[in-house]
């Protein structure tokens, strides 16, 4: 008994080690771009020249022809499937190169690779995703599998800002909800959020202050829906205790 507590009390050390490597090294990753920023800006450097010569780098993206929007759509896929890559990231990338045709591909990106995920689920299964997330934050989103409003829980996953979507998609997959339904969740689920990212990337050298205000706007819901992500947990999982209770009753009947 006590070797077991013993072996249990090295295990959560050596988490914990991990766990406070993984966030200084984060932290340090942060503070060096932070710093480089800083200095990027004060000195006119590289990144500041890029944003102030738009025209010039759309110009030369463009002159890439048909492979322009190709390596947008390809590395948003990319982003979908596997990259750390955040996908508000991808989608002001190119909103700032195409304008409001970066809603497009972006879309289209985000459309492949959820499909490419989702045929990975429904291929490999569940030990697949045991492989790419941690069985913990797999646990959170398992009520899903048994809701009959899978769907609507879905939508509203995607729909609303600072859920791990890589992780639902991948649970979404697992699911019986046929993939072209699922398809149009998603698609539907994040236009919104694709709109405003590409928005912002494209507005970033024409209209900073409205970019900045549209900004400040998207982190105050972003902050409102991490805030409250627990309470709208308890919510979604309402609706799935309903859709069981329901099948009992008529299971009962």
């Amino acid at each position: 008994m006590n070797t077991r507590s013993n072996d249990e009390s090295l295990v959560k050390k050596r988490i914990s080690r991990q766990t406070k490597l993984k966030v200084t090294v984060v932290a340090i990753a942060i503070a060096a771009l932070v710093i480089y920023l800083i200095f990027d800006i004060a000195l006119e450097g590289p990144l500041t020249s890029l944003l102030m010569n738009r025209d010039q780098l759309v110009a030369s993206v463009q002159s890439w022809g048909i492979f322009a929007p190709l390596l947008d759509i390809l590395l948003q896929i990319a982003q979908t499937v596997a990259a750390p890559i955040p996908g508000q990231l991808v989608g002001s990338v190119g909103g700032f190169l195409f304008g409001p045709w970066g809603i497009l591909w972006t879309l289209i990106g985000s459309l492949i690779g959820c499909w490419i995920v989702f045929k990975l689920a429904r291929r490999f299964g569940r030990p697949l995703l045991e492989k790419i997330f941690k069985k913990s934050v797999i646990a959170k989103f398992d009520f899903i599998l048994e809701a009959k409003s899978a769907s609507f829980i879905l939508f509203a996953i995607f729909l609303l800002p600072g859920f791990p979507d890589d992780v639902v998609c991948y649970i979404a997959g697992l699911t019986k909800v046929p993939i072209p339904k699922l398809m149009l969740l998603v698609g539907l689920g994040r236009l919104p959020t694709i709109i405003m990212t590409n928005y912002l990337g494209a507005g970033l050298s024409d209209n900073l202050g409205l970019v900045a205000v549209t900004a400040v706007a998207g982190i105050a819901i972003l902050g409102l829906v991490v805030w409250k992500r627990e309470w709208i947990m308890r919510v979604l999982k309402g609706e799935s205790q309903k859709d069981t209770e329901s099948e009992e009753k008529k299971t009962e009947t």
